[in-house]
């Protein structure tokens, strides 16, 4: 089964959340003794804020000089860059922020101070460290040194007056008392001074006062204090020491106000999962001076670095990238709408989000712990539908147009339309039923015929001529009613095809739609399916028939009136022609767009390739496409709630390559050609399409189906579908008006209606000046608002309507008379 499991609900969904990577740190970061936040670094240096990268810089490391200067950078070690050009030069890049950052005074914070006594016993690095964050946090702090100054090991690395003006300039604002020339011999000399913990930073060899020796850490109670010992007293070497100074001072804190004597250790690790499509080849910046980076070479180096995050889904995943955000936030968003209350009295902040997702699935198939956010987007529908509190106005429509595709204007299911028979061993035929020959049935999905009734045409035609024991189920998958989160709905929808297959005689079903064929092997298992474009391919299904029955259908007899030759070429017949012709159009290179319901489906995928090849056509490869295919922004019909996100989808995926596109999907050729893309579906090529593609507006596209049906039915089972058509109210509407119904989806029939209901009560308001009528109509959820002349009595020309989501409540009395409010 392909997709999401249908029984996953909300809760199980949330569980894969947990191990979201977004807020893993990066390699260099974990690497880092100072855990730097590096993300916050690079971006300031990148463009060349020098002042505010400085202060992220000092927070992490306390003597900025110092480190700088000294730092073994184990960072280098650790980044993805190092095997494929160079390690950023972070230690340069730190050195640039602290030379071109003119102030560097700390921030003096006019705080309290708290009640409690620190002692620090060594003055080296990392006792001061130490001393430094808990100076900073306000505690009364005193510094024990043996020798005559401080320093320790800096004296043997760096140049005194880096490092005490270092040490000077960030001690300004703090207040401490220092003793020189005073070793701590014992534990009971502090003790009877009241301090309330004791940090030990003796260095390599000092006295520990048996603090190495403890079980659970260097640390331990000593008369009601704290003891804690780090450093180079515990093997730390002259930067690890100062880094273990600093996380000492944030532990003795954290001790301080709860009591509890913990030694966490100052190590990060990470699980961060880095993209490899960001690892692209840039060179190092060498600075042109011994003196370190310019401020240019310092940005340029900077903006090398990758910034490693695991961002698969704000890379992969539309949703995430239109909207600037990450899982976590959209889960919570998520789980604040859905919470069960009044919307009235919460926030309802993922609202319009949870209708805006394409429903692709490629946000869990990159993600390398596969947190599946559509799919928790899918559960979040489901849940607003279940409280009823869903956004209707985001589905109303398409769930109309399904229902419309399942009616009985537009939805057919016949077999095969041939009287064939099965040679008995007299030399006559057995008469058979069509539906118990159907070994094939032609699903074309709602979308196609609705689009382009004529390639439903020729390729039932051709299905015919190729096998003549092919029925034809035209009627809509239900995806609609999935993607509308109305479980109900969509059950009912699967039950009714599962049924007209079963009456079918259960045959294979072919495939024109991918959405279509996913969403068969998700929830319809037990239907087997193949592609159309493997028939096309070469009837690649032919093994899937019950071999004994081939000959049957091979050898069956078909009137001449549905040869293919008189309906449409086929494939060989289109290659010849084209062969002949040698046109320039064969000559062109197109791209092939997959749809994104055929990432797991490697045949169909192939099978179209070949056709466009063996038709002549030169293919160049989309290189993301290729790779993961996309949505083309139709799946989930995010359009009516969001139609920024759903235009900011199509740009991304006709921007990938200037070539024109051959698709499979007819929602992405005419989403592409309406953005302006030159676009053709591969049956286009197959039947030898010779006009041009005119898109069809909302309100033709059902005029499509009704006219589908008419001809099919008449031309293969001589049946006249016509007595279903409705005649009533006729409106002259302009093309530019027409364009703009159909732009916000107002279906003309829905005019119509408004029309005929104020002609009918009278509700109208005349406008004398235009020889015009005005008036409204409540349809379903929807108030549709028009403007007219009469022409006859059910002929009318439309200047204008619009539709609106607000409820009327239609007056009692109008124009002086009372009326039925529920005509």
């Amino acid at each position: 089964m392909l997709g999401r499991n249908e029984g996953e609900t909300m809760e199980q969904q949330l569980k894969n959340f947990k191990n979201c990577l977004q807020k893993e740190i990066p390699f260099c970061a974990a690497e880092c003794p100072f855990h730097l936040d590096i993300l916050d670094f690079i971006e300031k240096m990148k463009r060349g804020g020098f002042k505010g990268a400085f202060k992220t810089y000092r927070n992490a490391v306390g003597f900025p000089a110092i480190v700088s200067s000294i730092c073994p950078e184990p960072c280098k070690g650790v980044c993805p860059r190092k095997d494929s050009d160079a390690s950023i030069e972070l230690r340069l890049l730190e050195q640039a922020c602290v030379t071109y950052t003119g102030d560097r005074s700390p921030t003096d914070y006019n705080l309290p101070m708290k009640k409690k006594k620190v002692a620090v016993i060594g003055a080296g690095p990392s006792g001061l460290a130490c001393a430094l964050r808990l100076c900073m946090k306000k505690y009364e702090v005193e510094i024990f040194e043996e020798k005559d100054r401080i320093g320790g090991t800096l004296w043997e690395l760096l140049d005194p007056e880096i490092f005490l003006s270092d040490i000077k300039e960030q001690f300004q604002h703090e207040d401490y008392t220092l003793h020189l020339n005073t070793p701590v011999q014992s534990i009971h000399e502090l003790a009877e001074r009241g301090f309330d913990a004791v940090y030990v930073a003796t260095g390599l060899g000092g006295e520990d006062f048996g603090l190495l020796t403890e079980q659970d850490g260097f640390c331990a109670f000593h008369g009601g204090a704290g003891w804690f010992a780090g450093g180079g007293l515990a093997g730390a070497d002259p930067i690890y020491a100062l880094a273990d100074g600093l996380h000492m001072g944030t532990v003795i804190d954290s001790f301080l106000k709860t009591g509890n004597l913990l030694y966490p250790l100052n190590e990060r690790k990470t699980a961060m999962c880095l993209n490899p499509s960001k690892l692209t080849v840039k060179e190092l910046v060498t600075p042109a001076s011994e003196g370190g980076y310019s401020r240019e070479e310092a940005t340029q180096e900077a903006a090398r670095c990758l910034e490693c995050q695991c961002d698969f889904c704000r890379t992969y995943c539309d949703l995430t990238a239109f909207y600037n955000k990450w899982p976590l936030r959209i889960r919570d968003e998520i789980l604040a709408t859905t919470l069960p209350g009044s919307a009235e009295v919460k926030a309802t902040p993922a609202k319009r989000l949870l209708s805006t997702c394409n429903q692709c699935g490629l946000c869990k198939e990159t993600c390398p712990e596969e947190v599946d956010v559509g799919g928790l987007i899918l559960e979040g529908r489901k849940s607003m539908h279940r409280q009823k509190k869903a956004p209707w106005v985001f589905h109303d429509f398409w769930l109309r147009d399904m229902d419309f595709a399942n009616s009985s204007l537009a939805a057919v299911c016949k077999g095969s339309p041939y009287n064939v028979g099965k040679t008995l061993e007299s030399g006559t035929q057995e008469p058979t039923s069509a539906e118990e020959l159907v070994r094939y049935a032609f699903f074309p999905g709602c979308q196609l015929g609705a689009s382009d009734p004529e390639l439903v045409e020729k390729t039932y035609a051709y299905l015919l001529d190729r096998n003549p024991g092919t029925g034809l189920l035209l009627q809509c998958c239900g995806a609609p009613a999935e993607w509308s989160g109305d479980e109900e709905k969509h059950q009912g929808e699967l039950d009714s095809i599962k049924n007209r297959w079963e009456e079918l005689g259960y045959p294979v079903l072919i495939m024109a739609c991918p959405t279509c064929e996913k969403k068969f092997k998700t929830y319809l298992e037990e239907i087997p399916v193949i592609s159309l474009y493997e028939i096309l391919d070469g009837w690649g299904g032919a093994q899937l028939i019950d071999p004994a029955k081939r000959p049957l259908i091979e050898t069956a007899k078909r009137p001449s009136k549905f040869r293919l030759s008189e309906v449409g070429a086929s494939g060989a017949a289109c290659e010849g022609l084209l062969s002949e012709a040698g046109s320039s159009e064969k000559m062109m290179t197109y791209s092939i767009f997959d749809a994104c319901a055929s990432r797991h489906e490697p045949e169909m995928r192939a099978s179209v390739r070949r056709v466009a090849e063996r038709l002549g056509y030169a293919l160049e490869p989309l290189t993301e496409n290729d790779d993961n295919p996309r949505c083309c922004s139709f799946g989930g019909q995010p359009a009516v709630a969001n139609p920024e996100y759903a235009s900011f989808v199509t740009q991304k995926r006709i921007s990938e390559s200037d070539r024109p596109y051959i698709t499979y999907c007819i929602n992405c050729r005419d989403v592409f050609l309406d953005a302006g893309k030159e676009t053709v579906h591969v049956l286009d090529l197959f039947f030898g399409r010779e006009t041009p593609v005119i898109l069809p507006t909302v309100s033709q596209r059902r005029g499509n189906r009704i006219l589908l049906k008419e001809r099919i039915l008449e031309a293969y089972w001589g049946e006249d579908g016509s007595a279903s058509r409705k005649s009533g109210v006729k409106l002259e509407i302009s093309a530019e008006l027409s364009e703009k119904l159909s732009r916000g989806r107002i279906l003309e029939e829905d005019i119509a209606s408004a029309v005929e209901f104020c002609q009918r009560t009278g509700r109208r308001v005349h406008h004398p000046d235009k020889g015009s009528y005005s008036g409204y109509k409540e349809v379903g959820y929807t108030t549709y608002w028009v403007e007219y002349r009469e022409k006859s009595d059910l002929d009318f020309e439309l200047l204008n309507a619009y539709a609106h989501h607000m409820k009327i409540e239609l007056e009692a009395v109008w124009n002086g008379k009372k009326m039925d409010v529920d005509q």
